[in-house]
């Protein structure tokens, strides 16, 4: 993702991609570490939609909605979305994301999307939450096969991008959805069961006193 940045704020072209063997300082959401050992698919597209930049979470969405899909039809992996932007599949993580933007004029200047997906690793030896390709079909995958797939359909997508779309999509392939949550931030947690995405990507909460409350970033616990 540094390397990315670097090329996107020397003006490369939309649809530019990073791609990494592993990384030393892989980084998740709030800091975390992200494992990134030999055999895992790890890359960062840059895109520059023209977007307002309350609607730049659906690009993350519009990723995750993507490579979900990739991975049920070509693989037929059980493969579900979990706000706001992890792929799961028998309740394990397979595929994270994480993105930075830089904005210029109230629009997104550009968005680098990092995509960490499990591949030929073994994750689960340091994360036993988590799962690979590997470890569900029990075989080794071609990486590039995967990559190459995923950024024909991203890039078409990121052409004709529809906000609603993204929406219903992400709804419809989620299991975060009628589940009770845990939403970790810097500052805050927040609990309640989500009911719903707003148009922009947001979480939408029903807290225990009835009321609702709208999310727009931080990590995502089931109950």
């Amino acid at each position: 993702m540094d390397e990315a940045i670097a090329l996107a704020r020397q003006g490369c072209p939309a649809c530019t991609v990073v791609v990494a063997q592993r990384q030393t300082l892989g980084r998740g959401r709030m800091k975390r570490t992200w494992v990134s050992a030999d055999g895992g698919l790890y890359f960062t597209i840059v895109v520059r939609p023209t977007l307002a930049v309350m609607s730049a979470s659906l690009v993350n969405l519009a990723a995750a909605i993507d490579m979900a899909d990739l991975l049920r039809s070509a693989y037929s992996v059980d493969a579900v979305l979990k706000w706001p932007n992890d792929i799961l599949a028998g309740h394990r993580k397979l595929c994270g994301i994480l993105s930075q933007m830089e904005i210029e004029g109230g629009q997104v200047a550009y968005i680098s999307i990092g995509i960490g997906l499990n591949v030929n690793n073994a994750p689960q030896k340091k994360e036993p939450a988590a799962t690979s390709l590997r470890a569900l079909l029990k075989r080794s995958l071609p990486r590039r096969e995967i990559l190459v797939e995923f950024l024909n359909r991203f890039e078409k997508r990121m052409t004709h991008f529809d906000a609603d779309a993204v929406v219903a999509q992400w709804k419809a392939n989620n299991a975060t959805l009628g589940r009770p949550v845990r939403i970790e931030t810097v500052d805050n947690t927040h609990t309640g069961t989500a009911v719903d995405i707003d148009p922009y990507g947001g979480l939408i909460l029903r807290r225990a006193d009835g009321t609702l409350q709208t999310i727009t970033h931080g990590d995502c616990f089931y109950q």
